[in-house]
């Protein structure tokens, strides 16, 4: 997998992968631990084995996962790895297809819903985390009074400035293993008109 591939997806059976919430906590499990087993994933979303394997099958029928070559010892244990760094879509390709506009309304609440749980996770245990996390975390909400090109131009920017920093962990992680003091951090930022 190319360090920063996006995989644009295009068809309402693609959305569909991601309209499932365990679907989506599995591909999120999955971009923590880079390569990891059925058995792994499963304790990490805290679900069966069984269930496990079937969505992890199903996502890789669709082409979002893939087996690692030469990773599994006896063929009981199969190791998974994304195909793709992340992936996006457009709303407006799907305006044509209800069908299709519905299943993008559910894929974006389910990554909605996953970014709202981790981000209350972290505000019912930032103190075990310890001072020097707790005060480089950031929230912030701006009002802003922009065009549609221009919220285009800044999504394109901040979208810059993630992949610098994600090339940066993806570097450290690889350069120094365990380094201490690295963890995941998830950020997400929604920009969208509204009208007060």
């Amino acid at each position: 997998m190319p360090p920063g591939s996006n995989r644009r997806l295009k068809n309402a059976a693609e959305l569909r992968m991601f309209a499932h919430p365990l679907r989506l906590r599995l591909f999120y499990a999955l971009t923590a631990e880079r390569e990891a087993t059925a058995s792994r994933l499963a304790e990490l979303v805290d679900e069966s084995l069984s269930l496990v394997s079937y969505h992890l099958r199903e996502l890789a029928a669709h082409g979002f996962i893939e087996e690692v070559p030469g990773r599994a010892g006896d063929r009981r244990e199969r190791w998974w790895r994304k195909t793709h760094e992340g992936f996006s879509w457009a709303s407006s390709e799907f305006t044509g297809d209800p069908q299709a506009r519905g299943i993008a309304v559910a894929a974006k609440r389910q990554m909605l819903a996953h970014q709202i749980s981790r981000l209350e996770r972290w505000i019912d245990e930032d103190h075990a985390w310890g001072d020097a996390w707790t005060d480089a975390s950031v929230s912030s909400d701006s009002l802003l009074r922009l065009t549609a090109p221009e919220l285009a131009e800044l999504s394109d920017e901040l979208t810059a400035v993630i992949q610098k920093w994600a090339e940066r962990g993806r570097a450290g992680a690889e350069d120094q293993p365990g380094e201490a003091g690295r963890e995941h951090v998830m950020v997400f930022v929604h920009g969208f008109p509204f009208r007060p």
